[in-house]
């Protein structure tokens, strides 16, 4: 698998303690405390920070979306091909052989591009 590295930032929202302490009279706020799914009529006191999952270091979600968007159309991508290529072998459509050449060579670059990477140093 990918060894991937995550930019880690100190967060401003829990002050990098993992804590969050941001509400009224040092309460956690509404966010974190939606984020625990709790009753919003209390106070919470020492819920783990929403916007870093409680370690003081966020990813940026910008980072994190980046990350999964090249995954996830890979797999669409073939899923889509395998299921056009089951759909025109039922029908016994005239541009099969063609159709199967072609998304026979995308699925293999694909997969290949996903388990033949090698680790660096």
């Amino acid at each position: 698998m990918h060894e991937t590295k995550a930019n880690l930032y100190p967060c401003k929202h829990c002050n990098e303690s993992g804590t969050c302490s941001t509400g009224k009279d040092g309460a956690s706020c509404t966010a974190c405390v939606n984020v625990h799914e709790l009753s919003k009529s209390q106070s919470y006191f020492g819920l783990s920070c929403a916007a870093c999952n409680g370690i003081g270091q966020a990813e940026p979600k910008t980072e994190r979306i980046n990350k999964r968007v090249k995954p996830v159309l890979a797999m669409g991508i073939v899923f889509l091909l395998l299921i056009f290529m089951f759909a025109l072998a039922l029908t016994g459509n005239s541009h099969f052989p063609e159709f199967l050449a072609f998304s026979g060579t995308l699925i293999g670059s694909i997969i290949a591009f996903y388990f033949t990477h090698s680790k660096q140093a």
